[in-house]
Protein backbone atom coordinates (compact mmCIF):
# COMPACT_ATOMS: atom_id res chain seq x y z
CA UNK A 1 0.00 0.00 0.00
CA UNK A 2 1.53 3.17 -0.85
CA UNK A 3 0.55 6.16 1.07
CA UNK A 4 1.01 9.99 0.08
CA UNK A 5 2.43 12.42 2.65
CA UNK A 6 4.24 15.29 2.99
CA UNK A 7 8.13 15.79 3.44
CA UNK A 8 7.76 16.78 7.68
CA UNK A 9 4.84 14.21 7.79
CA UNK A 10 7.55 11.59 6.81
CA UNK A 11 10.22 13.05 8.91
CA UNK A 12 8.28 13.21 12.20
CA UNK A 13 5.64 10.26 11.45
CA UNK A 14 6.59 7.84 9.09
CA UNK A 15 8.04 5.63 11.33
CA UNK A 16 4.36 5.39 13.44
CA UNK A 17 2.42 4.90 10.10
CA UNK A 18 4.71 2.12 8.63
CA UNK A 19 4.34 0.48 11.71
CA UNK A 20 0.89 0.11 10.83
CA UNK A 21 0.95 -2.79 8.44
CA UNK A 22 3.89 -3.88 6.86
CA UNK A 23 2.97 -3.58 3.40
CA UNK A 24 2.66 0.29 3.71
CA UNK A 25 5.34 2.26 1.40
CA UNK A 26 5.24 6.13 2.06
CA UNK A 27 5.69 8.45 -1.10
CA UNK A 28 6.72 12.16 0.67
CA UNK A 29 6.50 15.23 -1.76
CA UNK A 30 6.88 18.87 -1.03
CA UNK A 31 4.27 20.94 -0.08
CA UNK A 32 4.58 23.57 -2.91
CA UNK A 33 5.79 21.13 -6.27
CA UNK A 34 9.17 22.52 -6.04
CA UNK A 35 11.10 19.65 -5.50
CA UNK A 36 11.99 15.96 -6.95
CA UNK A 37 9.49 13.74 -6.79
CA UNK A 38 7.48 16.56 -8.59
CA UNK A 39 3.41 15.62 -8.27
CA UNK A 40 3.01 14.63 -11.69
CA UNK A 41 5.70 11.52 -11.10
CA UNK A 42 3.53 10.65 -8.26
CA UNK A 43 1.69 6.97 -9.41
CA UNK A 44 -0.60 3.70 -8.12
CA UNK A 45 -0.74 5.76 -4.59
CA UNK A 46 -3.90 4.15 -2.33
CA UNK A 47 -4.23 6.60 0.20
CA UNK A 48 -3.08 10.78 0.83
CA UNK A 49 -2.62 11.89 3.99
CA UNK A 50 -3.81 15.77 3.02
CA UNK A 51 -2.38 17.69 5.73
CA UNK A 52 -1.91 21.51 6.43
CA UNK A 53 0.93 22.49 4.50
CA UNK A 54 -0.95 21.03 1.00
CA UNK A 55 -3.73 23.08 2.07
CA UNK A 56 -2.04 26.49 2.76
CA UNK A 57 0.36 26.14 -0.38
CA UNK A 58 -2.47 25.75 -2.70
CA UNK A 59 -4.31 28.98 -0.80
CA UNK A 60 -1.30 30.93 -1.95
CA UNK A 61 -0.32 29.66 -5.23
CA UNK A 62 -3.65 28.92 -8.13
CA UNK A 63 -1.57 27.19 -9.95
CA UNK A 64 -0.98 24.27 -7.74
CA UNK A 65 -4.68 23.34 -7.31
CA UNK A 66 -5.60 21.55 -9.92
CA UNK A 67 -2.22 19.33 -9.44
CA UNK A 68 -3.19 18.95 -6.07
CA UNK A 69 -6.70 17.75 -7.49
CA UNK A 70 -5.44 14.98 -9.97
CA UNK A 71 -3.35 13.45 -7.44
CA UNK A 72 -6.20 12.68 -5.38
CA UNK A 73 -8.66 11.11 -7.99
CA UNK A 74 -6.15 8.11 -8.06
CA UNK A 75 -6.48 7.65 -4.14
CA UNK A 76 -8.89 5.02 -2.35
CA UNK A 77 -8.45 7.30 1.06
CA UNK A 78 -7.91 11.11 1.98
CA UNK A 79 -7.22 11.79 5.58
CA UNK A 80 -8.40 16.17 5.32
CA UNK A 81 -6.18 18.12 7.91
CA UNK A 82 -8.83 20.40 7.93
CA UNK A 83 -12.60 20.20 9.93
CA UNK A 84 -14.14 22.51 6.94
CA UNK A 85 -15.55 21.62 3.59
CA UNK A 86 -16.50 24.30 1.90
CA UNK A 87 -13.90 25.62 -0.12
CA UNK A 88 -13.51 25.13 -3.76
CA UNK A 89 -10.68 22.38 -2.99
CA UNK A 90 -12.32 20.29 -1.04
CA UNK A 91 -15.75 20.49 -2.81
CA UNK A 92 -13.76 19.21 -5.74
CA UNK A 93 -11.72 16.60 -3.94
CA UNK A 94 -15.35 15.45 -2.53
CA UNK A 95 -16.04 14.79 -5.98
CA UNK A 96 -13.48 12.22 -6.48
CA UNK A 97 -14.57 8.47 -5.79
CA UNK A 98 -12.48 8.26 -2.62
CA UNK A 99 -13.57 8.00 0.94
CA UNK A 100 -12.95 11.37 2.75
CA UNK A 101 -12.24 11.77 6.05
CA UNK A 102 -12.03 15.39 7.83
CA UNK A 103 -10.34 16.41 11.23
CA UNK A 104 -13.09 17.21 13.20
CA UNK A 105 -12.43 17.68 16.50
CA UNK A 106 -8.97 17.86 16.15
CA UNK A 107 -8.63 21.52 16.56
CA UNK A 108 -11.43 22.31 19.07
CA UNK A 109 -8.59 23.03 21.89
CA UNK A 110 -6.38 25.38 20.58
CA UNK A 111 -9.41 27.73 18.75
CA UNK A 112 -11.15 27.65 22.21
CA UNK A 113 -7.76 28.87 23.79
CA UNK A 114 -7.85 31.73 21.04
CA UNK A 115 -11.27 32.67 22.14
CA UNK A 116 -10.47 33.46 25.92
CA UNK A 117 -7.19 34.75 25.13
CA UNK A 118 -9.50 36.99 23.01
CA UNK A 119 -11.71 37.88 25.79
CA UNK A 120 -8.75 38.47 28.70
CA UNK A 121 -6.98 40.38 26.32
CA UNK A 122 -10.00 43.19 25.98
CA UNK A 123 -11.04 42.43 29.31
CA UNK A 124 -8.15 42.97 31.11
CA UNK A 125 -6.73 46.26 28.69
CA UNK A 126 -3.48 44.04 27.37
CA UNK A 127 -3.00 46.28 24.80
CA UNK A 128 -3.66 49.54 26.45
CA UNK A 129 -0.84 48.02 28.77
CA UNK A 130 1.33 47.66 26.23
CA UNK A 131 0.79 51.09 25.08
CA UNK A 132 1.65 52.48 28.24
CA UNK A 133 4.81 50.53 28.39
CA UNK A 134 6.08 51.23 25.33
CA UNK A 135 5.48 55.50 26.48
CA UNK A 136 6.55 54.13 29.77
CA UNK A 137 3.94 55.68 31.98
CA UNK A 138 2.82 54.22 35.70
CA UNK A 139 -1.47 54.49 34.49
CA UNK A 140 -4.22 51.95 35.76
CA UNK A 141 -6.30 50.58 33.01
CA UNK A 142 -7.99 47.77 34.45
CA UNK A 143 -10.89 47.68 32.51
CA UNK A 144 -13.83 45.47 33.83
CA UNK A 145 -10.85 42.99 35.23
CA UNK A 146 -12.55 39.55 35.29
CA UNK A 147 -14.92 37.26 32.99
CA UNK A 148 -16.47 35.93 35.83
CA UNK A 149 -20.49 36.20 35.36
CA UNK A 150 -20.52 37.93 32.21
CA UNK A 151 -22.24 36.40 29.46
CA UNK A 152 -20.89 35.02 26.18
CA UNK A 153 -23.31 33.94 23.25
CA UNK A 154 -21.75 31.05 21.00
CA UNK A 155 -23.34 30.85 17.92
CA UNK A 156 -22.81 27.39 16.38
CA UNK A 157 -22.51 24.81 19.11
CA UNK A 158 -20.06 22.09 17.88
CA UNK A 159 -16.54 20.49 19.04
CA UNK A 160 -15.38 23.84 18.73
CA UNK A 161 -18.49 25.59 20.33
CA UNK A 162 -18.74 23.19 23.48
CA UNK A 163 -15.02 23.56 24.11
CA UNK A 164 -15.46 27.17 24.01
CA UNK A 165 -18.19 26.57 26.55
CA UNK A 166 -16.52 24.51 28.85
CA UNK A 167 -13.65 27.22 29.11
CA UNK A 168 -15.97 30.00 29.68
CA UNK A 169 -17.99 27.77 32.66
CA UNK A 170 -14.10 27.17 34.42
CA UNK A 171 -14.33 31.12 34.03
CA UNK A 172 -17.86 31.29 35.97
CA UNK A 173 -19.32 32.72 32.50
CA UNK A 174 -23.09 32.19 31.63
CA UNK A 175 -23.14 30.28 28.43
CA UNK A 176 -25.85 30.66 25.66
CA UNK A 177 -25.74 28.98 22.34
CA UNK A 178 -27.62 28.45 19.50
CA UNK A 179 -27.55 24.85 17.42
CA UNK A 180 -29.80 23.46 14.92
CA UNK A 181 -30.44 20.48 16.58
CA UNK A 182 -30.72 20.40 20.70
CA UNK A 183 -28.89 17.36 21.11
CA UNK A 184 -24.99 16.70 23.31
CA UNK A 185 -25.03 20.49 24.27
CA UNK A 186 -22.91 19.82 27.20
CA UNK A 187 -21.64 23.24 29.64
CA UNK A 188 -24.70 25.81 27.87
CA UNK A 189 -26.93 27.17 30.54
CA UNK A 190 -28.74 28.15 27.53
CA UNK A 191 -29.52 26.73 24.11
CA UNK A 192 -31.26 28.10 21.29
CA UNK A 193 -31.89 27.21 17.38
CA UNK A 194 -30.16 29.67 15.01
CA UNK A 195 -34.16 31.82 14.34
CA UNK A 196 -33.54 32.63 18.04
CA UNK A 197 -30.37 34.44 17.86
CA UNK A 198 -31.48 38.01 17.52
CA UNK A 199 -33.06 37.10 21.34
CA UNK A 200 -29.99 36.09 22.49
CA UNK A 201 -27.79 38.73 21.63
CA UNK A 202 -28.72 41.82 23.58
CA UNK A 203 -27.56 40.26 26.83
CA UNK A 204 -23.96 38.85 25.98
CA UNK A 205 -20.99 40.43 26.39
CA UNK A 206 -19.17 38.53 24.20
CA UNK A 207 -20.47 37.14 20.88
CA UNK A 208 -18.71 34.56 19.74
CA UNK A 209 -18.99 32.55 15.75
CA UNK A 210 -18.11 28.99 15.44
CA UNK A 211 -20.80 28.86 12.52
CA UNK A 212 -19.87 27.21 9.04
CA UNK A 213 -20.18 28.10 5.84
CA UNK A 214 -23.60 27.47 4.12
CA UNK A 215 -26.27 30.07 2.84
CA UNK A 216 -28.55 29.80 6.29
CA UNK A 217 -25.49 31.37 8.06
CA UNK A 218 -24.46 34.29 4.89
CA UNK A 219 -24.00 37.44 6.96
CA UNK A 220 -26.39 36.53 9.72
CA UNK A 221 -23.69 39.19 11.54
CA UNK A 222 -25.22 42.38 10.09
CA UNK A 223 -25.98 45.90 10.68
CA UNK A 224 -29.45 44.37 12.67
CA UNK A 225 -27.42 41.90 14.85
CA UNK A 226 -24.66 44.14 15.54
CA UNK A 227 -27.50 47.01 16.50
CA UNK A 228 -28.42 44.48 18.78
CA UNK A 229 -26.05 43.64 20.85
CA UNK A 230 -24.32 45.65 23.76
CA UNK A 231 -21.71 48.92 23.24
CA UNK A 232 -19.91 46.88 25.49
CA UNK A 233 -19.85 43.78 23.87
CA UNK A 234 -17.06 42.16 22.17
CA UNK A 235 -17.50 39.97 18.71
CA UNK A 236 -15.05 36.98 17.99
CA UNK A 237 -15.01 35.31 14.76
CA UNK A 238 -13.43 31.73 14.53
CA UNK A 239 -16.00 29.91 12.52
CA UNK A 240 -16.14 30.94 8.39
CA UNK A 241 -16.17 34.55 7.01
CA UNK A 242 -18.98 34.63 5.43
CA UNK A 243 -21.00 34.83 8.61
CA UNK A 244 -19.85 38.50 9.06
CA UNK A 245 -20.85 41.48 6.85
CA UNK A 246 -17.65 43.39 7.24
CA UNK A 247 -19.05 46.76 5.77
CA UNK A 248 -21.65 46.28 8.51
CA UNK A 249 -18.57 45.50 10.82
CA UNK A 250 -16.37 47.94 10.14
CA UNK A 251 -19.20 50.72 10.65
CA UNK A 252 -20.23 49.23 13.94
CA UNK A 253 -16.93 49.17 15.32
CA UNK A 254 -16.02 52.69 14.04
CA UNK A 255 -19.25 53.96 15.62
CA UNK A 256 -18.68 52.45 18.56
CA UNK A 257 -22.39 50.39 18.12
CA UNK A 258 -20.47 47.19 19.66
CA UNK A 259 -16.69 48.09 21.49
CA UNK A 260 -14.03 45.63 19.83
CA UNK A 261 -13.92 42.27 17.29
CA UNK A 262 -11.11 39.81 17.02
CA UNK A 263 -11.20 38.15 13.66
CA UNK A 264 -9.66 34.72 12.55
CA UNK A 265 -11.16 34.38 9.86
CA UNK A 266 -12.24 36.65 6.84
CA UNK A 267 -14.48 36.99 3.37
CA UNK A 268 -11.86 36.64 1.28
CA UNK A 269 -8.04 35.38 2.56
CA UNK A 270 -5.52 36.88 3.00
CA UNK A 271 -7.39 39.87 3.88
CA UNK A 272 -6.74 42.25 1.17
CA UNK A 273 -4.17 45.28 2.13
CA UNK A 274 -7.16 47.44 1.40
CA UNK A 275 -9.55 46.04 3.48
CA UNK A 276 -10.72 48.78 6.50
CA UNK A 277 -10.90 45.58 8.69
CA UNK A 278 -7.24 46.85 9.03
CA UNK A 279 -7.49 50.00 10.86
CA UNK A 280 -10.77 49.68 11.90
CA UNK A 281 -11.74 50.36 16.06
CA UNK A 282 -10.39 48.40 18.03
CA UNK A 283 -10.39 45.44 15.31
CA UNK A 284 -7.49 42.38 16.20
CA UNK A 285 -6.84 40.69 12.64
CA UNK A 286 -5.16 37.15 12.74
CA UNK A 287 -4.34 35.60 9.83
CA UNK A 288 -6.82 32.34 10.46
CA UNK A 289 -4.44 30.44 12.51
CA UNK A 290 -6.46 29.62 15.96
CA UNK A 291 -6.13 26.10 15.28
CA UNK A 292 -2.20 25.87 15.20
CA UNK A 293 -0.61 23.37 17.97
CA UNK A 294 1.97 20.94 18.29
CA UNK A 295 -0.72 19.00 19.74
CA UNK A 296 -3.53 19.11 17.10
CA UNK A 297 -0.71 18.16 14.60
CA UNK A 298 -0.67 15.38 17.01
CA UNK A 299 -3.93 14.40 17.26
CA UNK A 300 -4.35 14.98 13.95
CA UNK A 301 -2.26 11.88 13.04
CA UNK A 302 -3.72 9.93 15.66
CA UNK A 303 -6.98 10.22 13.79
CA UNK A 304 -5.16 9.52 10.67
CA UNK A 305 -3.52 6.53 12.07
CA UNK A 306 -6.89 5.66 13.41
CA UNK A 307 -8.70 5.96 9.95
CA UNK A 308 -5.83 4.11 8.07
CA UNK A 309 -5.99 0.87 10.27
CA UNK A 310 -9.92 0.67 9.96
CA UNK A 311 -9.38 1.39 6.25
CA UNK A 312 -7.10 -1.77 5.74
CA UNK A 313 -9.76 -3.43 7.99
CA UNK A 314 -12.73 -2.71 5.75
CA UNK A 315 -13.85 -0.71 8.87
CA UNK A 316 -15.78 2.54 9.20
CA UNK A 317 -14.26 5.73 9.12
CA UNK A 318 -14.00 8.43 11.44
CA UNK A 319 -15.30 11.91 10.60
CA UNK A 320 -16.31 10.16 7.15
CA UNK A 321 -17.76 13.20 4.73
Amino acid sequence: MKILVSISTEQYFGDQIKKIDPSIELVAIHPDNKDEPSWNQVQDCDVFFLTYEFMFAAALDDSLTDPLINLCQQMQFIQIGYAGTDSPLIQSILKTNAKVTNASGVHAIPIANYVLAQMLRWTKRIDKHIELQAEKSWEAWGGDGELTYKHILILGYGGIGQEVGRLAKNFGMHVSATKRSPHDCKYADVIKHPDKTFELLPNADFVVSCLPADHETDNIINKKSLSLMKETAMLINVGRGNAVNEEDLIEALNSNTIACAALDTTKIEPLPNDSELWTANNCFISSHDSAHSLHAILRLNELFCSNLIDFIDKKPLKNLI
